[in-house]
């Protein structure tokens, strides 16, 4: 029996990535005219200046491998980091070429490059300003969103990443950087002061608002200085926090050797979808809902992936395989893990923006 599973294992591959392998013929070299759809963010192998972000229309059904070089004949730089879609524009983090690029939604092109920043990580919008999470120097940068220009520096944790704007406070994740660190910081959007330090488990990376308006943080925790799973590690660790008082009000925490990363909600905003595994960087596609948080979290799919989105206009899984040398896929899936169909995207896609 194990020899018959293997041969239709080997088989159902053969076919599945046989149409895959289409894809190349079928991306257009021009900028489509609707960019409805779904942007995928590729980081690129570090220090080759390849990183891209890939296009599927959800229109057409057209797919472009690399729309900002398609839209403005420019690479767009080494290690793209993340994608956010704001007013009309994409404000896209150029890690390593320490940099954000602004563009257009109507047609892609480039609006802006906003240089100064030293490493950024992820973007958030509140009217005319701009937040930029910078992880080697340990601040968020203010943007005037009018004039493209850096108004601003406020100091964070260690490593701050993802970010929340709720009641006119924005909450930083400090995810630790090359280390650790067990804090956010939430900083008042008017005045641009630190407000408050929330003490939280090890390494805060993500976080999402739900449905009743509270805010959910995921702790990736730490491998300790060996960099492998031991018993002695700071455990991974899912939080709730009340975004008027600041308080935890619930938590679940994970096995020793479970790091979860890239939490994402679902349209209704009850539950969590994350991506878990030991190494704190990749993983399997793990559920919880909000209400039954003392249970362990469902397996959607058990196989590891490095990027996860969930669409919140039809609650379709995107999750990615990672290669940093090479193109690879991404896969999409129904809300239980069943498997729709695939795509051939740029290098080490890390994450997704819906349009």
């Amino acid at each position: 029996m194990k020899t018959i599973n293997s041969i239709i294992a080997v088989c159902l591959t053969v076919l599945f990535f046989s149409s895959c392998d289409d894809t190349p013929e079928t991306t257009p070299s021009t900028v489509p005219s609707n960019l409805k759809g779904v942007f995928i963010c590729n980081e690129g192998a570090f220090g080759q200046g390849n990183g891209s972000i890939s296009f599927l229309n959800s229109d057409s059904g057209t797919f472009n491998l690399d729309l900002y070089q398609a839209a403005n004949n420019l690479p767009l730089g080494d290690v793209v980091q993340s994608i956010a879609l704001y007013d009309n524009r994409a404000f896209i983090a150029v890690n390593n070429s320490q940099k954000m690029e602004v563009v257009s939604l109507q047609n892609f092109k480039r609006l802006a490059t906003i240089n100064g920043l030293s490493s950024p990580r992820y973007f958030v919008g509140n009217g005319s300003k701009g937040y930029v999470s910078d992880w080697i120097s340990n601040k968020v940068y203010v943007l005037n969103l009018n004039s493209y220009q850096i108004i601003d520096t406020i100091p964070t944790g260690s490593g701050p990443e993802e970010m929340a704007i709720v009641n006119n406070k924005l909450f930083v994740c400090n995810s630790g950087g090359f280390g650790d660190d067990s804090s956010m910081t939430v900083i008042d959007i008017n005045s641009n002061f630190v407000l408050a330090t929330i003490n939280t488990p090890v390494n805060p990376s993500s976080i999402k608002q739900d449905v009743n308006g509270k805010l959910w943080v995921l702790c990736r925790g730490s491998l300790g200085s060996d960099f492998t799973p031991t018993p002695d590690d700071a455990a991974g660790s899912l939080i709730q926090i009340n975004p008027t008082t600041n308080a935890i009000e619930q938590q679940f925490t994970f096995a020793y050797n479970n790091h979860p990363i890239k939490l994402q909600i679902n349209k209704t905003k009850d539950e969590l979808y994350f991506l878990e595994g030991e190494y704190g960087y990749a993983g399997e596609i793990k559920k919880l809902s909000i209400n039954t948080t003392t249970q362990s979290p469902a397996t959607v799919v058990g196989s590891s992936f490095y990027g996860l989105g969930i669409n919140p206009k039809d609650d379709l899984i995107y999750a990615s395989r990672v290669d940093f040398s090479a193109r690879t896929y991404v896969l999409r899936f129904q809300a239980d893990g069943t498997l729709i169909d695939s795509v051939l995207a740029g290098i080490a896609p890390n994450g997704f923006a819906f349009n």
